[in-house]
């Protein structure tokens, strides 16, 4: 049996674009980053938007440095991460090299945004993530959507990423 990642069900004006109703699910979910970047930042960079590279490229990094061979995703190290991962030692943390200016789907992950119907989309998690449903976490509803990832959201749309 396959674990249903659903969390809310998002409604959107197609003519405006805006968010009219975000109906969350019960079990509420937590959330907080413990800067581990196992699942998230180690296994390469995301896929990028035109909005992304274009973020980058004003904050001064050269898209010939940080684009893939596609130009569709984030260059990955040597080590597979993505380029823009450092480790800070004397924290013990992995920590963004661009964080003011990292790609959509960094600012979204552990969450992802799922097309279900024409004015509607599913928010689901990303279950591996070592941040979701800590005792310290925030939780996961219509005022961290609003803070979070409403944004993030009218930016995939944006980008008809979604």
């Amino acid at each position: 049996m396959e674990l249903d990642r659903r969390i809310a069900e998002i409604t959107i004006e197609s003519k405006t674009k805006q968010v009219v109703n975000v109906n969350f699910r019960g079990n509420p979910l937590r959330f907080r980053c413990q800067r581990c970047a196992v699942f998230c930042c180690k296994l390469g960079g995301p896929r990028l938007t035109a909005r992304d590279v274009e973020r980058l490229s004003q904050a001064g990094y050269d898209s010939d440095i940080f684009l893939d061979d596609r130009q569709t995703s984030l260059k990955s190290g040597k080590d597979g991460s993505c380029i823009f991962l450092s480790f800070n030692a004397k924290e013990g943390l992995y920590q963004c090299s661009v964080y003011d200016y990292r790609p959509t789907f960094c600012r979204l992950y552990p969450f992802q945004l799922e097309k279900s119907g024409l004015r509607t989309c599913a928010l689901k998690f990303i279950p591996c993530c070592n941040g979701l449903n800590t005792e310290d976490g925030e939780g996961v509803n219509e005022k961290f959507f609003g803070k979070f990832l409403q944004k993030i959201l009218l930016d995939l749309m944006d980008s008809d990423a979604i």
